[in-house]
């Protein structure tokens, strides 16, 4: 299912506490992925389709016949099929200790139009990565190759990411708060619902900040919601 340009723009407006929260009162309460860091400042957010990848625990024999060439590397392959605008989601099964993605495959991911990376492994080279302009988000520094532990076995596949179920096509969505995961097809509704949600939350802590009571403010009270809604239809509030 294709998500429009507009709505992925308005989930990167809304902020992830704002998506994950309207996720949950739709009943979808496992979308945060908890735990990963971003590799450098998270200037900006982003969202795209996701392309899973997915790896198991290495086999020895196996990795020996990619490294000579008698099989293909996995792991290249899947990279060549990355698109623009796409978020690299991976699962890898809480194997810690190990990076499927450093600085130069970084960087290749980004000239060519990816969206970002998130992988429940770590990374190679976390301080150069934080320099490439991709955002990256992962289980930390890990300079030691993924197939000292793992090999890619599959892409654009459901996966586990810690604990997170994510489907190809699946819209992922990061930013300073961390990574969170829509349903393709509830994009527009969570979309609507988390930017107008931030909208509002903007109004209340712009009425805190200007001296306003905790207590009825927020949670907004009618009298707030009213405020609210004739700041909307005047231009004071969007």
């Amino acid at each position: 299912m294709t998500v429009s340009a507009q709505t992925l723009s308005a989930l990167r407006a809304a902020g992830v506490p704002a998506i994950s929260q309207s996720l949950y009162g739709l009943g979808l309460m496992n979308a945060f992925i908890a735990g990963l860091l971003p590799a450098g400042p998270v200037t900006q957010a982003f969202a795209g389709p996701a392309f899973t990848l997915r790896a198991i625990p290495v086999r020895e024999d196996l990795r020996a016949d990619a490294a000579a060439g008698r099989i293909p590397n996995a792991h290249r392959a899947a990279m060549r099929d990355v698109a623009a605008g796409e978020v690299i989601v991976t699962g890898i099964g809480g194997i810690g200790g190990v990076s499927l993605f450093g600085d130069l495959i970084a960087t290749h991911l980004h000239n060519i139009g990816c969206a970002g990376i998130v992988t429940d492994g770590g990374v190679a080279d976390q301080a150069a990565l934080g320099q490439v302009g991709l955002p990256v988000f992962s289980a930390g520094s890990a300079p030691v190759p993924g197939t000292a532990r793992v090999m890619i076995v599959g892409w654009r596949e459901a996966i586990d990411c810690r604990g997170v179920p994510v489907y190809p096509g699946d819209i992922v969505v990061g930013d300073g708060n961390g990574v969170v995961v829509v349903p393709p097809h509830l994009a527009d509704t969570v979309a609507e619902k988390a930017l107008g949600k931030e909208r509002l939350e903007e109004f209340l802590l712009a009425r805190l900040q200007s001296g306003a009571p905790l207590d009825g403010t927020y949670p907004p009270d009618d009298t707030t919601l009213a405020a609210y809604r004739a700041a909307k239809v005047d231009g004071t509030a969007r």
